[in-house]
């Protein structure tokens, strides 16, 4: 990963190749994407916005011509602009103008909740359209194979989860800009701050104030008529992106200071990945992190 890191960091054009190719292959391999949208993080937070411009433009107009040569459509080079590589683009200015991850992470979920707004602003009713997308699915899916289950029990559970599909989807975007952005500040320190990448996700902590907008949120969601509350709980799954970041954290930070083997570290990351039961309790963690500071309490040093 290093020797990749080097050869986007020779020049514009090598970064430019990456982003575009990996991009285009992530159409075939999907995480791929991650590698494209860490690339340009990596140029921005290390050389800036006229930098990171280049890439950005550079990348676009290549995988347009990629994009049309080999689909005969150049539209998956504007999805990948608008939908990763410029966000991905902003929130590293925000982490390198800053130098602080909780205000970049803070950014990156302002424009989750930007995106599920402008979604039920041009949408007369979001769920009843992630409800028919999910169904057309789903009967293609029972055509093949049989669905466990009954109708009548698919149906019930179609109509409460597409009501959160718009956040759902959002978050699923964020955490993936997230992945790019923390993969692209690990190559920075890699080549330029030994260690600096492992001292900074360890100290993540978030600010009173994101607690409260949580608090708010839910506390309108649950007073508010259906229509509305099903628009603030959208907004606030993107919150809870953030606390799962910091629950995240504090449990690195307490197995790694606990002396345990970095197998362990790696498997918590492993069960992080493929449990997803625990993402409630790290969500909890992270949340109480704002008020208790967990880290500080716990570990005499850090």
């Amino acid at each position: 990963m290093k020797g990749l890191a080097v050869f986007i960091m020779q020049g514009g054009r090598q970064a430019t190749i990456i982003v575009a190719t990996t991009a285009i292959l992530s159409l075939l391999i999907p995480p791929l994407v991650i590698v494209s949208v860490a690339a340009v993080c990596l140029v921005t937070l290390r050389n800036g916005l006229v930098e990171g411009l280049r890439v950005l433009i550079g990348a676009t107009v290549a995988t347009a011509l990629l994009g049309y040569i080999l689909l005969g459509t150049s539209i998956v080079s504007f999805s990948y602009l608008f939908i990763m590589w410029l966000p991905a683009f902003l929130v590293s200015l925000v982490l390198r103008e800053t130098g602080q991850m909780n205000k970049a992470l803070e950014f990156l979920v302002v424009l989750g909740m930007f995106a599920v707004a402008g979604v039920y602003l041009s949408v007369d009713s979001p769920a009843q359209f992630w409800l028919a997308g999910i169904q057309e699915i789903i009967k293609t899916l029972a055509e093949q194979q049989g669905l466990p289950g009954t109708q009548d029990d698919l149906q019930e559970a179609l109509a409460f989860w597409s009501k959160y599909a718009t956040g759902i989807v959002a978050a699923g975007t964020l955490i993936s800009l997230l992945m790019s952005l923390l993969l692209g500040r690990w190559w920075q320190s890699l080549l330029y701050n030994a260690d600096g990448f492992d001292d900074e996700f360890r100290h993540i902590r978030l600010l009173p104030r994101d607690g409260v907008v949580f608090v708010v949120l839910t506390t309108l969601a649950f007073l508010l008529g259906e229509s509305s509350g099903e628009f603030l709980w959208n907004l606030n799954i993107q919150v809870l992106l953030l606390f799962f970041i910091v629950g995240v954290s504090v449990v690195h930070v307490v197995i790694k200071n606990k002396g345990a083997s970095k197998y362990l570290l790696g498997g918590f990351y492993i069960v992080v990945f493929f449990v997803p039961h625990l993402m409630l309790p790290l969500v909890l963690i992270g949340l109480s992190d704002v008020w208790m500071n967990w880290r500080q309490r716990f570990i005499a040093k850090t």
